[in-house]
């Protein structure tokens, strides 16, 4: 399965998606290791590991650059980080990008 559609399509698909599973699925996805995609992504293997857990959030910049790297949409990857972060300071507010 390749993210290569909007964030609304997603989360029809598979319900509220968030960063860490994006981020494992596209790993999955493109049969890359952790290593492979942390070398892909110039952060080490560990920080990948805390992104795919959620124990860590990439900043929006991040996650934008992470998305072109792959050939997707910056816009869903991008949004999808915005409302982790939201997510997680218990904000429940809705974040859309254009």
């Amino acid at each position: 399965m390749s993210i290569k559609y909007t964030s609304k399509k997603l989360e029809k698909d598979f319900g509220p998606l968030c960063f860490s599973d994006l981020l494992l699925i596209q790993r999955e996805d493109e049969g890359f290791t952790q290593v492979e995609m942390a070398k892909l992504l110039g952060v080490s293997k560990q920080k990948l590991c805390d992104f795919e857990k959620g124990r860590r959030l990439p900043s929006a910049k991040m996650a934008a650059s992470w998305a072109k790297k792959l050939g997707h949409p910056q816009e869903v990857w991008v949004q999808i980080i915005l409302q982790d972060q939201l997510r997680r300071d218990k904000l429940k507010l809705k974040v859309f990008v254009a």
